[in-house]
C-alpha cells in the first residue's frame, strides 16, 4: 500500500492505520473462535498471543460483545422451550405425590426385611469372622514355619560361639545371611539380625585373631624347645653329642703319660659307611617319612578313619554316616568335648602319651620335658618318642582357624600377609645372638634350637596349611637367616678359646645344619663356614699342643731311657716303634738311646692327628678331603709349633752341652718314625701317600732343621764355655823365667773338653767333628787375641817361652785325637798360625820369614805382617825399658839394630796394600830387594 508523501517530507500515515486495525480484529477474531471452540485446559496458547500483543482493552471490548451476543442467543432460545418446560414441571409435581407412597410402601418392606434377615446376618458375620482367623492362623503357621529355621539357626550359631568353634559358627553365619534371611527380609527381627551378621562376624576375626596372637607369642617363646626335640632326633640318627663330646675333650684335654695313652686306631671309610647310613635315614624326613615335615595320618587307622575328612565342616543335626554315625563328630578340631578321639590331619599318635596344652600356651610342655628327660637317661621308652612330630608338641588350632575364618569372610590375603609379616619379625628377633654367646657352648646350643624351631613351625604349616606361606617365602626367610647366621658365627666363634667349645660348637653346628637340611633347606654355607673355622680350630690345636710340647720339654731330665722290666718295654712299643738290633736279647735295665720326650712327643703328635680328624668327622668329606685337611695341620703342628718349641728349646740358658747332645739324639730318633707318622695317617684316612692329592708330610725337614739349630748351639755353648775358661787365664807378660808348664786354665779346659767329647760319640759322627774342629780354632783365635791384645803393651821372651807350652798343650790334645773320623793332621791345622808365629819369635829368625814372605813354599806361611809387627813392638818397648839405664854390649847393639831393622821392613809390609792382599803370591826379586833394602 502506497502512502502519501507530502512536499515538506512528511508521510501520510492514515491509509497504513487502517489497514493494521483490519488485521488486528482477524487477529481478535481467531483467538475467540479459538476459545469457543477449544477446551479451558489449552486456552493457555491463545490467551499468550492476546498478552504478546498490545490492544488488550480492544480484545476485552470484542470479548464482552461476544459474550452478550451469546447471552442473547440463550435468551431467545429459552423463550423458545419455555412452554414444555412448564408443561414438565406439572407432570413432576403430579408424580411426587406416588413418590411419597412408593417411598413409604419401601420403608415398609425393608423393616419387614431387616427383622427377618437378622439372625441370618448374625451368623454370616460369623462366618466371616471365623473365615478371617482361619486365614490369619493359616498364615501365622506359614510365617513361623519359614522364620523358626532362621531362629533354630541363629540360636545353634549362638551356642557355636559361646563354645568357641568359630568357623562353624561362622558357616551357620553364612548359611543364615544367603539362605533363610532372604525368605523373610519384610520383618523387623530379620533386618536386626542382618545388622547384626557383619559385628558377629568382625567379632569372630577379632577373637581368632587374638587366640593367633596367643599362638605366635607361645611359639616364639618355646621354639627353642621345639627346636631342641628336632636337633636331638636328628642327634640320635647322627649318633653325635650336642653339647659334650667326651671323645674330643678326651683327645684334647686328657695329659696322659705314653705308657696310659690309649689311642684307638680310626677307620675313616667305616666312618663315613656309617654316615652314610645315618644320612639314609634322614633322607626320609626329605622324602615325607618324618613326622616332622608332613602331618601324616595314623597308619595303623582303620580305611574308614584313613580317608579324607574336611576338619571344619558342620554336619547338620540327624545327618549322619551310612553306619550310624556322624563321620565328622570326631575329626573336629575346635570341638570342646573332652572325651572325642582326634583323627584330623594335626592329631596326635595314638602311641605317644600327650598331655593336652594348656589354654593359651599352645606348647605341650610336659612332652618336652619328658622327651628330654628320656634323651638324657637313654631310658628304654626311648622308641615311642622317634616318630614325635612338631603338631604333637604344637598345638597349631589357632593358625588354622585363622586360615579358615579369614578365607571365608574374604579376607585371607590380610591374614597371610599379617601372619607372614609377624613372623619375619619374629625369626629377625629369633636370629639376634644373646650377648653371652661368645665361648659358650650351652648359649650356641640355646641359639640353634630357636632357629631350628622357628622353621620346624614354619615347614608344620607350610606343609599343612594350604597357601598360608609359599615356598618361596620360605626360602626367602632362609636365606635372610643364614646371612645372618653365618655372620653371627663367623664373628662369634673367634671368640672360642679353647679346642673343647670348638668341637662342641662344630658338633652343634653340623646337627644344626643336617636338621634343617632334612627340611629342605640349603645348608651348603654353613658346612663352608665349618670349614673356615677349620681353620681357627687348628689355630687353637696348635696353641694348645705348644703347651704340652713345652710342658713335655720342662718336665723331661734329657737322660737316657732306662727299662727295667717288660712292663715297661711293652709300654714304650705301645707308644714309640723303636727298633734295634739285638733290643730284644739285652739283659734288664735296657737303656735306651732317647730320652721321654721321644714317646711322649710322638704320641701328642699322633693324638693332634685323631683331634683334626675328629673335627673332619659329620662334615661330609671325602676321605681325600679328610686327609688333605689332616696332613696339612700336621705339617702345621711341625713346621711351626714343634719346630718353635724346640727352637725355643735350644736357645734355653739352662741346657748344658749335654742336654743339647741328648736333644740332637732325639730328634734324630722322631726324624726316623716319621714314616710310622706316615702310616698311622693312611690307617685311619685310608690315602696312601704318592697318590695324586696326598701331600707328604714334613717331619723328617722339621727334625732336621731342629737338628741343625741344636748343632749350632752346641758350638755356641762349647765356645761359651772355653771363653769362660779364657776368662780364667793370668798370664805375666813381664815374667823374666817361665814356669816349666803348662798353664792351669788351659789343661782344665782340654780336660772338660775331653769330658764332652766322649758323651759326643752318641752323635753323629759329622757333628763331633764340626764341634771338635770348632773348639779348637775357637781356643786358637783366643789364645791369638791373648797375645795380640791391645791392652798388653810389653812382653817378654819368657812370656812367649810359657805361652809356647800352652800352645804345645793344644796341640798334644789335638794330636790325642779326641773325636774319631779326622784326616791325618787336621786339628792341627787349628794352631799352625800360632805355632808358625811362636816359631818364628823363639828362634828369631827374621831373614827367612822376609826372604821368603810372598812365597808359597815359606816356612812361616800362616804369619801375617800386622800381628808379627804387634808382637815384636811389644817386644821391642821391653827391651827398650830394660836398657834404658844400661850400657849396651855391642852384640845387644846389633839386636837393637836389627830388632828395629826388622820392625822398619815390618812396616813396609803393612804400608804395602798389594804386598798384604796376595801374601802367598812368589814376590819378584825387585820387591824383594827392595823389601830388604827397608
Amino acid at each position: 500500500m502506497a502512502s502519501l508523501v507530502f512536499t515538506d517530507g512528511t508521510v501520510d500515515k492514515t491509509e497504513t492505520s487502517t489497514e493494521q486495525e483490519t488485521k488486528t480484529d482477524r487477529e481478535h477474531e481467531r483467538i475467540l473462535n479459538e476459545i469457543e471452540t477449544t477446551d479451558t485446559a489449552f486456552i493457555g496458547a491463545s490467551l499468550r498471543a492476546v498478552y504478546e500483543g498490545n490492544d488488550h482493552t480492544k480484545f476485552l471490548d470484542r470479548l464482552d460483545c461476544r459474550i452478550k451476543q451469546h447471552d442473547r442467543d440463550i435468551e431467545r432460545m429459552c423463550n423458545f422451550h419455555y412452554q414444555g418446560f412448564i408443561e414438565s414441571i406439572t407432570e413432576l409435581i403430579n408424580v411426587r405425590s406416588d413418590a411419597e407412597r412408593l417411598k413409604n410402601q419401601t420403608l415398609i418392606i425393608n423393616k419387614e426385611l431387616q427383622e427377618s434377615g437378622k439372625e441370618v446376618a448374625r451368623k454370616s458375620d460369623d462366618l466371616i469372622q471365623c473365615q478371617l482367623q482361619q486365614r490369619n492362623v493359616a498364615s501365622a503357621i506359614e510365617k513361623l514355619s519359614m522364620c523358626l529355621p532362621v531362629l533354630q539357626m541363629y540360636a545353634k550359631m549362638c551356642e557355636q560361639m559361646k563354645a568357641g568353634r568359630y568357623y562353624s559358627a561362622l558357616k551357620t553365619l553364612e548359611q543364615l545371611e544367603h539362605t533363610h534371611l532372604p525368605l523373610i527380609f519384610q520383618y523387623r527381627f530379620c533386618e536386626i539380625m542382618k545388622n547384626n551378621i557383619p559385628k558377629i562376624r568382625e567379632e569372630i576375626k577379632d577373637v581368632s585373631m587374638k587366640e593367633l596372637k596367643d599362638f605366635l607369642e607361645s611359639v616364639r617363646k618355646n621354639s627353642d624347645k621345639i627346636g631342641m626335640v628336632a636337633m636331638k632326633q636328628v642327634e640320635k640318627e647322627r649318633g653325635v653329642h650336642l653339647v659334650s663330646n667326651q671323645q674330643s675333650d678326651k683327645s684334647v684335654s686328657e695329659d696322659e703319660s705314653p705308657a696310659e695313652a690309649d689311642l684307638p686306631v680310626y677307620d675313616y671309610k667305616d666312618r663315613l659307611r656309617q654316615q652314610k647310613i645315618a644320612q639314609s635315614k634322614l633322607s626320609n624326613v626329605v622324602n615325607g617319612e618324618s613326622k616332622w615335615t608332613t602331618a601324616n595320618v595314623n597308619q595303623s587307622a582303620s580305611p574308614k578313619t584313613q580317608r579324607k575328612l574336611n576338619p571344619f565342616e558342620d554336619i547338620s543335626d540327624g545327618e549322619e554316616d551310612k553306619d550310624g554315625r556322624n563321620p565328622f563328630e570326631n575329626s573336629n578340631p575346635f570341638s570342646t568335648s573332652d572325651t572325642h578321639v582326634d583323627t584330623n590331619p594335626f592329631s596326635v599318635e595314638e602311641h605317644v602319651p600327650l598331655v593336652k596344652p594348656r589354654a593359651g600356651t599352645y606348647v605341650n610342655h610336659s612332652l618336652v620335658d619328658e622327651f628330654t628327660t628320656g634323651a638324657d637317661t637313654n631310658s628304654e621308652n626311648d622308641g615311642k618318642y622317634e616318630d614325635l612330630s612338631a603338631s604333637d608338641l604344637v598345638d597349631f588350632s589357632p593358625v588354622y582357624k585363622c586360615l579358615h575364618i579369614f578365607g571365608l569372610v574374604g579376607a585371607q590375603a590380610q591374614f597371610e600377609t599379617y601372619y607372614r609379616t609377624q613372623r619375619k619379625n619374629q625369626a629377625r628377633l629369633v636370629l639376634e645372638p644373646p650377648a653371652t654367646m661368645q665361648d659358650n657352648p650351652e648359649a650356641f646350643a640355646q641359639y640353634f634350637y630357636q632357629i631350628v624351631g622357628f622353621f620346624v613351625v614354619e615347614d608344620h604349616v607350610l606343609h599343612t596349611a594350604t597357601n598360608l606361606i609359599s615356598r618361596q617365602v620360605m626360602d626367602d626367610l632362609w636365606e635372610m637367616a643364614l646371612s645372618k647366621l653365618v655372620a653371627v658365627l663367623q664373628t662369634d666363634s673367634g671368640y672360642c678359646s679353647d679346642a673343647v667349645s670348638m668341637m662342641k660348637v662344630k658338633n652343634l653346628i653340623v646337627i644344626f645344619a643336617d636338621t634343617l637340611k632334612a627340611y629342605g633347606f640349603s645348608v651348603g654355607r654353613l658346612f663352608g663356614l665349618l670349614m673356615e673355622m677349620r681353620d681357627s680350630y687348628g689355630e687353637i690345636l696348635l696353641k694348645h699342643w705348644s703347651k704340652k710340647f713345652s710342658d713335655i720339654f720342662d718336665e723331661d731330665n734329657y737322660t737316657a731311657m732306662v727299662l727295667e722290666d717288660n712292663g715297661e718295654v711293652q709300654a714304650l712299643f705301645d707308644t714309640f716303634p723303636y727298633d734295634s738290633p739285638g733290643f730284644e736279647n739285652e739283659k734288664f735295665p735296657r737303656k735306651l738311646p732317647f730320652s721321654r720326650f721321644v714317646p711322649r712327643i710322638f704320641t701328642e703328635m699322633k693324638r693332634f692327628i685323631l683331634s683334626c680328624l675328629k673335627y673332619c668327622e659329620d662334615l661330609h668329606l671325602s676321605s681325600t678331603e679328610v686327609d688333605d685337611m689332616i696332613r696339612k695341620s700336621t705339617n702345621l703342628l711341625l713346621t711351626r709349633t714343634l719346630a718353635s718349641s724346640l727352637q725355643t728349646l735350644v736357645q734355653k740358658p739352662s741346657l748344658g752341652l749335654t742336654e743339647l747332645v741328648q736333644i740332637i739324639v732325639n730328634t734324630t730318633h722322631l726324624e726316623n718314625s716319621c714314616h710310622h707318622i706316615e702310616d698311622f695317617v693312611h690307617s685311619i684316612t685310608g690315602v696312601r701317600v704318592g697318590s695324586a692329592h696326598s701331600a707328604k708330610l714334613v717331619g723328617v725337614s722339621t727334625f732336621k732343621d731342629a737338628r741343625n739349630g741344636t748343632e749350632a748351639q752346641i758350638y755356641s755353648k762349647l765356645n761359651s764355655k772355653i771363653d769362660e775358661f779364657f776368662e780364667l787365664a793370668e798370664y805375666d807378660w813381664g815374667v823374666k823365667e817361665p814356669q816349666g808348664r803348662a798353664s792351669r786354665y788351659l789343661l782344665d779346659l782340654i780336660a772338660f773338653l775331653q769330658h764332652n767329647f766322649e758323651v759326643f760319640t752318641n752323635l753323629p759322627s759329622k757333628v763331633a767333628q764340626t764341634a771338635c774342629m770348632s773348639a779348637c780354632r775357637h781356643i786358637s783365635s783366643s789364645l791369638m787375641e791373648l797375645i795380640v791384645d791391645k791392652d798388653i803393651k810389653i812382653v817378654t821372651m819368657a812370656a812367649l817361652q810359657q805361652f809356647n807350652l800352652d800352645v804345645m798343650q793344644c796341640e798334644l790334645f789335638a794330636n790325642s785325637e779326641p773325636v774319631p773320623g779326622f784326616r791325618d793332621g787336621a786339628l792341627q791345622m787349628s794352631f799352625v798360625e800360632l805355632r808358625q808365629l811362636l816359631d818364628l819369635f823363639l828362634s828369631w829368625d827374621w831373614s827367612s820369614y822376609l826372604a821368603d814372605y810372598g812365597s808359597g813354599n815359606s816356612k812361616y806361611l800362616r804369619v801375617s805382617p800386622g800381628t808379627a809387627l804387634a808382637l815384636l813392638e811389644k817386644i821391642k818397648e821391653e827391651r827398650g825399658h830394660r836398657n834404658i839405664f844400661t850400657s849396651l854390649s855391642k852384640q845387644e847393639r846389633e839386636k837393637k839394630k836389627l830388632l828395629e831393622t826388622v820392625v822398619r821392613q815390618l812396616r813396609g809390609i803393612v804400608n804395602d796394600w798389594s804386598l798384604l792382599c796376595v801374601p802367598h803370591r812368589k814376590l819378584t826379586p825387585n820387591k824383594r830387594r827392595g823389601l830388604f833394602r827397608m
